[in-house]
C-alpha cells in the first residue's frame, strides 16, 4: 500500500491543500523513497516531517495527530505532494472527474424522477406528496404546512 492508499480522505486533501499553499520546506531525500522536511501548521514551530515511501506507515510526523501513531497525516502527505507532485496533480483530475461524473447522474435522476413525477395519475401525485408529508421527516411537513399557510385555519 502506498501513501495515499494509507491515509483518510480528510488528511489527503489538508494535506493536498497544504502542498498547494506551499507549506512544506527544507524538503529532502534522505536516502531512496526517504524524504524529510519541515511543514508549516497551526504550531509556531514547523512540524518534522519523514515520509517512507515504500513504508507509509513507517512514516513519521511530531504533529499531535500522528505523534508516535502509524499513521498518514496531512503534513506527510504535504511532503507527498510536494516530492511528487505528478501525484498531486493526478488525485486532483480524478477528484474533479469523480465529481463531474457524480454531478451529471445527479442530473440524470433529476430528470428522471421529473419525468416520472409529470406521468403520475393525479391520485397517485396526491398519494405520493401525502406520504412524503406523513412518513418523511417533520420539517417537511412543517415546511408545507408554513408555505401553505395551513396553520391559520385551525387558530
Amino acid at each position: 500500500m502506498g501513501m495515499i492508499e494509507c491515509t483518510s480522505g480528510t488528511s489527503l486533501w489538508r494535506g493536498y491543500d497544504y502542498y498547494k499553499e506551499n507549506k512544506v520546506e527544507n524538503l529532502i531525500e534522505t536516502s531512496p523513497g526517504i524524504f524529510t522536511a519541515d511543514v508549516k501548521g497551526t504550531s509556531d514551530e514547523p512540524y518534522v516531517v519523514e515520509i517512507d515511501i515504500a513504508h507509509p506507515r513507517k512514516s513519521k510526523c511530531n504533529c499531535p495527530h500522528a505523534d508516535g501513531k502509524r499513521i498518514v497525516c496531512k503534513h506527510m502527505m504535504a511532503v507527498y505532494f510536494t516530492a511528487f507532485p505528478e501525484e498531486a496533480q493526478r488525485i486532483y483530475n480524478e477528484a474533479i472527474a469523480y465529481q463531474e461524473e457524480e454531478e451529471k447522474h445527479a442530473e440524470e435522476l433529476y430528470e428522471k424522477v421529473r419525468q416520472y413525477v409529470w406521468k403520475m395519475k393525479k391520485s397517485e401525485s396526491q398519494q405520493a406528496l401525502l406520504e412524503l408529508l406523513f412518513d418523511g421527516p417533520e420539517w417537511q411537513f412543517d415546511r408545507f404546512v408554513r408555505e401553505h399557510n395551513l396553520e391559520d385555519d385551525y387558530y
